[in-house]
């Protein structure tokens, strides 16, 4: 594997090049600038190289559940699964090379989704067995689809670009590959997670990096509303993984001032239209 740090001079142009399409976007999304170049390595080589450094877990966790009949708090064991860091020398956060490539399993628009699990080859059975449904057959079917149709949003992400027609700035929908779904949600994660577009491969990727120093065995967690503020927004956007009572939610959407309409107006340099008064006929001039 080419060194980063032993680039010569064509390399540093393409890396120029690189950034003049991409630091926006990095900022945007917060990538530390000591990773760019390693990231452009990787992207302009596609070096998946997360194995080498992270592993999938199954780990048994205990979960309360209640008996309908009795009432009764019962244990119940849950095999889940987890990313762990399992290179004996951990991971660095100030290390140049930590970060890493994400594949896309699938990507989509979500009106073509349904076609695309009864047509496109494989594709059916590969969600089937990221989401754990049972699926052994060849030929999609449609309780399986729709099992898939309904799970898709515990693990679906979305983005969109900024460019094209109007059609092409519609937003894109996407499932990371088994890897990338294994890894959990924390309020106080581990790693944080983006998705990036690579305009010269045109090719969309998330990224992974480290947000702290992490060792052998520690557990690789992300923020699954990462950059969200509100604390509402934040509560409804894990539903599908942390269920939650919004009854205290006031429902009722109140009108905002004209104060709001106007100010909107004034930031977007807009001006209201001119009055104009009807135009008068005489009244014993006959139109045509």
């Amino acid at each position: 594997m080419l060194s980063v740090n032993t680039m010569n001079g064509e390399g540093d142009n393409e890396f120029m090049g690189f950034l003049s399409l991409h630091a926006g976007p990095l900022h945007a999304a917060g990538v530390p600038q000591i990773y760019w170049k390693t990231l452009h390595h990787k992207l302009n080589n596609e070096i998946y190289d997360a194995g080498e450094v992270f592993g999938i877990m199954n780990v048994t966790q205990e979960k309360d559940s209640e008996d309908d009949e009795e009432k009764k708090a019962n244990t119940v064991a849950v095999i889940c699964s987890k990313v762990v860091v399992t290179r004996d020398s951990g991971l660095q956060a100030s290390d140049t090379s930590s970060i890493f490539l994400v594949d896309h399993a699938w990507t989509y628009r979500v009106d073509h989704a349904r076609q695309q699990l009864e047509q496109v080859p494989g594709l059916l059975a590969r969600m089937a067995a990221l989401m754990e449904v049972d699926f052994h057959g060849e030929v999609p079917d449609v309780g399986t689809v729709e099992l898939v149709m309904e799970r898709m949003w515990k693990y679906n992400q979305t983005y969109h670009l900024n460019q094209g027609s109007a059609e092409e700035k519609v937003p894109v929908w996407y499932i990371m590959d088994e890897f990338g779904c294994k890894v959990q949600h924390s309020d106080h994660p581990s790693c944080a997670m983006v998705p990036f577009f690579y305009i010269q491969g045109q090719l969309a990727y998330s990224l992974l990096w480290p947000l702290q120093d992490l060792q052998k065995g520690d557990e690789v967690t992300r923020d699954y509303t990462y950059g969200e503020t509100n604390p509402l927004v934040k509560r409804c956007r894990l539903l599908p993984w942390i269920p939650g009572d919004l009854e205290e939610v006031n429902i009722v959407t109140t009108e905002p001032p004209d104060a709001y309409y106007e100010s909107v107006i004034s930031e977007n340099k807009e001006q209201l239209p001119v009055e104009i008064k009807p135009s008068t006929v005489p009244q014993n001039k006959i139109l045509k």
